[in-house]
């Protein structure tokens, strides 16, 4: 069985599902615009794995959103992400609700 990715914006969230890593990102990186349109939260809680292309998505977006003097805060954020996050010494720079 492979991995899935699936994504839903309501009221200005962007809900991911699903797992988030080198082969499920494409869909996501190719609609990176779409998905940011209208949005202000990014929720991974339905996120059952990530890993670091993952992280590196979400830090691209971060900029974009800056580029658009947007705020940009990911919310539902597992032990595990964080700690990643805090491996490539991100801390300071993604906005964690």
């Amino acid at each position: 069985m492979s991995a899935s990715l699936n994504w839903e914006k309501k009221d200005g969230v962007l809900y991911f599902q699903g797992t988030l890593d080198r082969e499920t990102l494409l869909p996501a990186w190719q609609q990176r615009k779409a998905l940011l349109a209208d949005i202000n939260i990014i929720d991974i809680s339905a996120l059952g794995h990530i890993d670091s292309t993952g992280l590196a998505l979400f830090v691209h977006l971060k900029a974009e959103m800056e580029e658009q003097n947007r705020q940009f805060i990911i919310q539902g954020v597992s032990e595990r992400f964080q700690t990643l996050i805090t491996l490539y010494d991100l801390d300071e720079i993604m906005n964690i609700a």
